[in-house]
């Protein structure tokens, strides 16, 4: 029987998750394959208790669910019960068991030395990026949801990291932050990876910020999924390879 592992998440099309994990399975000669499975809320409870069946191997999840996924599973990794946030589930035999890569994934990509950071968004990608800069001793962290963007020019001003962890950007020419609060200066990572680079990071770079979008997160957490799933070290090259391929095509309607 082909294994599976599947992506949960709402208007998904553009993931660029099954060309890696895909690509994975076939170096590894794994008889597995890698699905996305668009669900809203209403339907979640469901879609998660069919990873009991045979054949599953684990999910990872994303947007809306990171968090309504924390009661549907029997377990939560310690990361998961610190954060609040899953990003992928394990199945053990009749158990599933939450997990949350984005954490060690941030933490490669994130840098160092911040004292002062300011996160756009308050879902489960935002409180993983929150868990890991406070863990690397940020005195700051200042988290703005939509509804508290008018705050946005002040806060910038005095921050030296800004981490967009909303889903703006993605598939579109949009940005969450007007080009005219980028500065030298302020370093940027934008967790949107597609298009590659968003608008967010080609203006902070025109800015003469530093910035980066999401690819290095998405590329490392996906490894790790994998090495969760299957017992196996990932082949991060042939993932990265993948990844690449996969942002210079169009993405999937």
């Amino acid at each position: 029987m082909t294994d599976l592992a599947v992506l949960l998440g709402h208007q998904i099309g553009y993931s660029a998750s099954p060309a890696m994990h895909n690509a994975a399975f076939a170096a590894l000669e794994m008889d597995a394959r890698y699905e996305l499975r668009d669900v809203d809320s209403l339907n979640l409870a469901d879609e998660v208790a069919v990873l009991l069946e045979d054949g599953r191997i684990g999910a990872n999840v994303t947007r809306p669910h990171k968090i309504d996924v924390c009661q549907l599973v029997d377990e939560l990794g310690p990361e998961v019960r610190r954060l609040g946030a899953v990003n992928t589930i394990v199945r053990h035999g009749d158990r599933l068991v939450a997990r949350n890569t984005d954490v060690a994934a941030l933490s490669a990509e994130l840098p160092t030395g911040v004292t002062r950071a300011v996160v756009l968004g308050a879902g489960g990608a935002s409180r993983a990026v929150v868990g890991c800069l406070r863990e690397a001793g940020c005195e700051q962290v200042l988290v703005l949801d939509r509804a508290r963007w008018a705050n946005l020019p002040g806060a910038i001003a005095t921050a030296e990291l800004l981490v967009n962890a909303t889903p703006i950007g993605t598939e579109s020419d949009e940005t969450p932050v007007p080009s005219s609060l980028l500065r030298p200066g302020l370093q940027v990572l934008d967790l949107v990876y597609r298009p590659s680079p968003t608008r967010l990071v080609r203006e902070a770079r025109e800015a003469g910020a530093e910035a980066r979008d999401g690819a290095g997160v998405l590329l490392r957490q996906a490894s790790l999924s994998f090495a969760l799933w299957t017992g196996r070290e990932a082949p991060l090259e042939v993932m990265r390879r993948a990844l690449q391929a996969e942002l210079r095509a169009p993405a999937r309607a």
